[in-house]
C-alpha cells in the first residue's frame, strides 16, 4: 500500500495549480492605457493559481477556509460542498468586482472546481436556505456533475456565463480565463458552473432535471443563462489541466497501463469493471454515488475502496487507492482511503461489518477503524480523483 501512496503523493506535486498557472501567466491579457488587470480567482485552489501567474493587478480571491491567502489579493472564502452566506458574500462580490471595471481594463480569470459552492448569486427570490436546500438534494441524488450545474446555472446571476455578462457591461473586451478542469463533460466551460462561458442548456433542461430528481420546488426558479454567440460570450477559456492529467502524470512515475480516463458512471458500475483487471493499472475521473437518507457523512472515493476490499479479499499483494487529487472525499476528514487483500477480513474479524457499512455508505467507519483513511489537507491541487490497483 505504501507504493501506492507514495504515487499518490508525487500526482498530487505535479499537479500544483502554482505550476500549471507558471507556465501560462504569459497568455494573460493585457489593459489599455490607464486601464488595470482585474484578476478574478473563483474554486478550490484559485489562490495557488494566482500565486503561480504572477500578474500585477487588482486581485479578487474567492476560496475555501483551508486555502492560503495569498499577499495582495482581496481574500473571501466561502464554504463547500453546500454554499453558505459566505459563498454568497463571495458571489456579490465578484460580481461588484466585474462591474466595476472599465473598457479600458482586461480581466484575468483564473478558475478550478468547487466554486460552484465557494460563491453563489441567486435570483432574488430565493434565499440561502433554498439555495442550500436544492444543493443538499442535488449531492444525495446521483446526478452527474453537468447536470447538477445545469441546475445550479439556471438559478444564479453569476453562473451560466453571470459573470462574463457582468464584464460584458462594464466596457471590458480583453479577458481570458486559465482553467483547472475537475469535471469529465463540457471542459473548461463547465467548471464550477461556467460563470465566465456560454451555456447550451436551457431553462427546459433544467426543469426536467428539477422533475427527474424531484429537486425542491425553489428550483424551478429558473432564468436564461449566457447562450453561444450572444456578445457577452468574449471571455477566452484555457485549460490548465483535466481529469486525465491524474492518470496520465502517474503513468510517468510507475510501469502503470492507463485506463481510458476519464471514467465516470456510478462507483459500483467501475468497480465491477475494476474486477475484472489484472497487474498495475491506473484511471482518473469523477464518479457518481448516489447516497441514501439518513447516511452518514461519506465520500465516493473511501466508498470505492471498501467495494474493491471486498474484491480484493484474500488475493496475496493485491491493492487499492482511490483519493482525490485536491485532498478532499466529500464531507469527511479524509481524501481517499488504500485497501489490500486483507482489509475485508480484517474488517469482519472486528466486527465491523464492511458489507452494512456499503449498504448505508458507511465505508469512514470501517475503514478509519482500521486506518486506512488518507487524512485530508489542502493539496494546491484539483484535478479530479486518482484510482490505483496493484493485482
Amino acid at each position: 500500500m505504501r507504493e501506492l501512496l507514495e504515487i499518490y503523493e508525487r500526482v498530487v506535486e505535479a499537479l500544483d495549480a502554482r505550476a500549471l498557472a507558471r507556465a501560462a501567466a504569459a497568455r494573460a491579457p493585457r489593459p489599455l492605457a490607464g486601464g488595470k488587470l482585474l484578476i478574478l480567482g473563483l474554486g478550490k485552489v484559485a489562490a495557488e493559481l494566482y500565486e503561480g501567474a504572477r500578474s500585477e493587478g487588482e486581485a479578487l480571491l474567492v476560496v475555501p477556509p483551508d486555502a492560503p491567502a495569498p499577499a495582495g489579493a482581496r481574500i473571501v472564502r466561502g464554504n463547500h460542498p453546500v454554499p453558505d452566506q459566505g459563498s454568497l458574500d463571495a458571489g456579490e462580490a465578484l460580481l461588484a468586482a466585474a462591474r466595476g471595471a472599465g473598457p479600458a481594463d482586461a480581466a484575468l480569470l483564473l478558475i478550478s472546481g468547487g466554486g460552484s459552492a465557494l460563491a453563489e448569486a441567486p435570483h432574488p427570490e430565493l434565499s440561502l436556505a433554498d439555495v442550500q436546500a436544492v444543493n443538499q438534494a442535488l449531492l444525495a441524488s446521483g446526478a452527474p456533475i453537468e447536470e447538477m450545474n445545469c441546475v445550479r446555472a439556471h438559478l444564479s446571476r453569476l453562473k451560466g456565463g453571470g459573470l462574463a455578462r457582468a464584464l460584458y457591461a462594464a466596457g471590458v473586451r480583453r479577458a481570458r480565463a486559465l482553467v483547472a478542469v475537475d469535471v469529465p463533460v463540457g471542459g473548461v466551460a463547465a467548471v464550477s458552473s461556467g460563470p465566465a462561458s456560454a451555456d447550451r442548456t436551457t431553462c427546459a433542461d433544467a426543469l426536467a432535471l428539477v422533475e427527474r430528481y424531484r429537486l425542491p420546488q425553489a428550483a424551478t426558479r429558473v432564468r436564461e443563462t449566457l447562450k453561444p454567440g450572444e456578445p457577452a460570450d468574449f471571455v477566452e477559456h484555457e485549460a490548465l489541466c483535466d481529469l486525465r492529467s491524474p492518470a496520465l502524470v502517474a503513468a510517468r512515475f510507475a510501469p502503470v497501463r492507463v485506463l481510458d480516463s476519464p471514467v465516470r458512471g456510478t462507483v459500483e458500475a467501475f468497480a465491477a469493471r475494476l474486477a475484472r483487471e489484472r497487474g498495475y493499472c491506473c484511471a482518473s475521473g469523477e464518479l457518481e454515488v448516489r447516497i441514501p437518507p439518513g447516511a452518514p457523512p461519506g465520500g465516493r472515493d473511501q466508498h470505492l475502496a471498501l467495494l474493491m476490499a471486498r474484491e480484493l479479499r484474500g488475493v496475496p499483494g493485491a491493492a487499492f487507492l482511490a483519493a482525490g487529487t485536491d485532498g478532499r472525499d466529500g464531507p469527511t476528514g479524509s481524501a481517499g482511503a488504500v485497501v489490500d487483500g486483507e482489509s475485508w477480513e480484517a474488517a469482519e474479524r472486528k466486527g465491523l461489518d464492511p458489507e452494512g457499512a456499503l449498504e448505508s455508505f458507511d465505508a469512514a467507519r470501517v475503514l478509519g477503524a482500521l486506518g486506512l483513511l488518507i487524512p485530508a489537507r489542502h493539496t494546491s491541487a484539483h484535478a479530479g480523483d486518482l484510482y490505483l490497483l496493484r493485482r
